[in-house]
């Protein structure tokens, strides 16, 4: 199988992914106790979406794309705050043209 992330980072089901992870790590961190992240599908820390390979498919646009502005009710809004924060860690100037892998996220 040929697989490179470039091509889907961002997307709907990263997105999906990295909320959950984004949940845990903030609920490990809550405990007085140090822990570890493995995450056996992690890719690369970072991801510029503005590449070529992020650009040919745009899958990012219906992932992070349309979630990164979008208007939320408050229960929403504070479920994915430590997500959407470490996403616009990356991208001070607004919008997201870079978007944190696994690796990043966890360390968030």
């Amino acid at each position: 199988m040929n697989y490179r992330h470039a091509y889907h980072a961002g997307n709907f089901a990263d997105v999906v992914k990295h909320v959950v992870l984004s949940r845990l790590v903030e609920y490990l961190k809550q405990k007085d106790k140090a822990f570890r992240v493995i995450d056996t599908h992690a890719g690369i820390g970072r991801y510029d979406l503005s590449s070529t390979e992020a650009q040919k498919t745009g899958e990012w646009q219906g992932g992070i794309g349309r979630l990164i502005d979008a208007a939320m009710d408050a229960p929403a809004a504070a479920l994915l705050a430590p997500y959407l924060e470490a996403v616009r860690s990356l991208n001070p100037e607004g919008g997201v043209k870079k978007y944190p892998g696994s690796p990043l996220i966890a360390r968030y």
